[in-house]
């Protein structure tokens, strides 16, 4: 089994809501307001490449350390730790996308972590709620090698 962690603060952006620059988590409920926006989908663009450009380090750090490409036929493991109650899972599990597309974009000499996450390379998505951590909200993502 391979793992990779990414702290959930990696999803967290500023944002201006309810006339004020306010912290807020890109989880799917807040996607969705994005996108009932002018220009939403403009703004959920940026968004989009704002969190794949804090995720590409940690994925590219790992493969200097030595974690393999993704291979296809991969069924992916995710263990959610959350910082409190207030989201639900279902709401956290639509950062998925954002995670695989960081994981296409990153590349250590030219070799890309993941080339595509179409099914053949993405087969299955697991998602666990393991607990609060307040000191430490992160997603573990594990998948067979």
């Amino acid at each position: 089994m391979a793992k990779l962690v990414i702290p959930l603060n990696v999803f967290i952006l500023p944002m201006k809501k309810q006339g004020k620059m306010r912290l807020v988590k890109m989880t799917l409920n807040n996607w969705i307001l994005i996108h009932g926006m002018k220009a939403g989908r403009i703004v959920a663009n940026k968004r989009k490449h704002q969190i794949q450009a804090k995720i590409m380090p940690l994925v590219d750090q790992a493969m200097v350390d030595g974690l393999q490409p993704i291979e296809k036929n991969t069924k992916f493991k995710f263990s959610w730790y959350f910082p409190d109650h207030r989201t639900d899972l279902d709401n956290w599990t639509f950062t998925h996308k954002f995670i695989f597309d960081a994981f296409q974009a990153s590349s250590v000499r030219g070799q890309v972590f993941m080339p595509n996450d179409n099914l053949n390379f993405v087969v299955a998505t697991y998602d666990d709620f393991r607990g609060i951590d307040k000191d430490n909200p992160r997603v573990e993502i594990d998948w067979n090698d």
